[in-house]
């Protein structure tokens, strides 16, 4: 299952521009296969994508549906935001 990045006190899911299999960017939620590979990229994944405080984001496995979701949610535009809630509710903030 996909691990992705969430701030601890607001519950965003860290964002940026990715690459698909077909090599084609798109905005989505940052991820990787494993906890480990998530381990070691986080904080320049974070510093990369405009994101501080490293210290105050977990890493977190969600399904692939829900990964899904995210990005279908994100509908490829860098100026949204998602929140996870304690609940598992996604809320989208839009410009």
């Amino acid at each position: 299952m996909p691990f992705v990045l969430r701030q601890r006190i607001t519950g965003e899911i860290a964002c940026g521009m990715l690459k698909n299999v077909y090599d084609f960017a798109y905005y989505g939620a940052l991820w990787w296969e494993d906890n480990e590979a998530a381990a070691q990229a986080a904080e320049l994944a974070l510093s990369e994508h405009g994101y501080e405080q490293f210290a105050d984001w977990d890493i977190l496995e969600v399904k692939e549906e829900r990964l899904k979701l995210f990005n279908v949610k994100l509908n490829n535009d860098p100026r949204r935001r998602l929140l996870l809630e304690q609940d598992g509710a996604i809320k989208l903030l839009k410009p």
